[in-house]
């Protein structure tokens, strides 16, 4: 039989560890900050002027005042709402600082590539990279959970790469040589736990769709289960196709989404989907206690991707993302184990019954024309985010 795709470039000598939404997550993140000797790259989507924003903030402004050189990139639109006292305050702690992509952004509007990415390194020693945000919603408080989600520590070989990926992001065109990003690593730790991992990108301006092909091969590849935890799932047809042949060639496909999303627009779409989803022998979970903006999966308690990468075409074609791919059974067992007790705790099925109960002539025709709506909104942003040797749609 071909090898997977998904096992090609997997490289070992890592040590690897799961962190989930809420303090775990945080206290990571600030312990990797605290401990950085000489310099941090920080890049997310979305750091909020909140008590959990301000704590992540403070704890980079803390870095820069022991000496540590310190590169914040945060994407225009998501924090669009930063006020300019917020920002003055990290700039002037020495922090170097830039918004990526602000070409034709507004408070209600944007249309350019987003860097939707997640990723924290200290001294080219230690990754954190995952799909948590910066902001209480993904803390959580005494009288409110946190969003649910995941990421991963990583330490070894591939911070190599890691590095390569955040300094390029950085490094913008005519950038100068005092604010640019130069550092190498030239001795890369192995660790005896000896995990294999790769990191995969999404960024269609730089034709890498490493996410959508890792995918596709785990699926296609698939011979006893699949598990996926998806927040705004709304896959393509090449997706779509390679879920129902899995299922029919008899692979257990179980699919967490969210019982209540921040996004109804795109839970009307997906749920426009539950019918076909079902028709193939396909069990859906939905998440109860909190939103559910995980994006997770395992395949045969052999490999996981963990990240920032939705599925669906904004992330393919309109965002850049970052995920780890795993190919570890301890790890992948694991993971299973813990995301098959948050459904056996906190999720409730939906059976064909019950979606028949639910599903009314109204919802069904709201569903639709959702989907349209970002499909076609899917389109635009292809044909108009500028890009590199474009290529036709996978």
């Amino acid at each position: 039989m071909k090898t997977p795709f998904y096992r090609h470039n997997y490289r070992g000598g890592h040590q690897v560890a799961l962190l989930s939404s809420g303090e775990p997550f945080f206290a990571a993140v600030e312990k990797l900050i605290d401990e950085a000797r000489h310099f941090i790259h920080f890049q997310a989507y979305l750091l909020d002027e909140d008590e959990t924003g301000k704590r992540i903030a403070e704890a980079l402004i803390r870095a820069a005042g022991r000496g540590v050189r310190v590169y914040l990139l945060l994407d225009a639109y998501g924090t669009k709402y930063l006020s300019k006292e917020f920002v003055d305050s990290i700039e002037n702690a020495g922090i170097l600082f830039r918004f990526f992509s602000p070409t034709l952004v507004t408070k209600g509007f944007q249309l350019s590539l987003r860097l939707h990415s997640k990723v924290v390194m200290a001294d080219g020693e230690a990754a954190i990279i995952g799909g948590m945000n910066f902001a209480d919603r993904y803390h959580g408080t005494a009288s409110k959970k946190e969003w649910l989600d995941f990421a991963v520590s990583v330490r070894g070989p591939e911070c190599v790469q890691i590095l390569a990926i955040l300094k390029r992001l950085w490094n913008k065109t005519f950038i100068s040589r005092g604010e640019s990003s130069r550092e190498i690593i030239r001795e890369p730790l192995h660790y005896p736990d000896d995990v294999k991992i790769r990191v995969l990108q999404s960024n269609w301006y730089r034709n890498k769709t490493e996410i959508l092909k890792s995918y596709r091969s785990a699926i296609r590849h698939a011979r006893e289960r699949i598990l996926i935890m998806a927040s705004y799932f709304l896959p393509g047809r090449n997706e779509r196709k390679l879920l129902k042949n899995a299922s029919q060639r008899g692979v257990e496909i179980t699919i967490v989404l969210a019982a209540e999303s921040d996004a109804p627009m795109f839970d009307r779409a997906t749920q426009f989907f539950y019918d076909f989803i079902l028709r193939n022998r396909i069990r859906i979970y939905e998440y109860l206690p909190s939103n559910l903006h995980a994006k997770v999966t395992t395949v045969d308690g052999k490999w996981s991707t963990i990240g920032s990468y939705n599925i669906n075409h904004i992330s393919d074609y309109a965002s850049v993302e970052v995920n780890i791919g795993i190919l570890d059974e301890p790890f992948a067992v694991s993971f299973e184990e813990t995301i098959r007790s948050i459904i056996r705790n906190d999720c409730r099925e939906v059976t064909f019954e019950e979606f028949a109960r639910r599903r009314r002539w109204y919802s069904r025709l709201a569903g639709w024309i959702s989907y349209q709506m970002i499909r076609l909104g899917m389109r635009l942003m292809y044909q108009l985010t500028p890009k590199k040797n474009r290529k036709q749609p996978l």
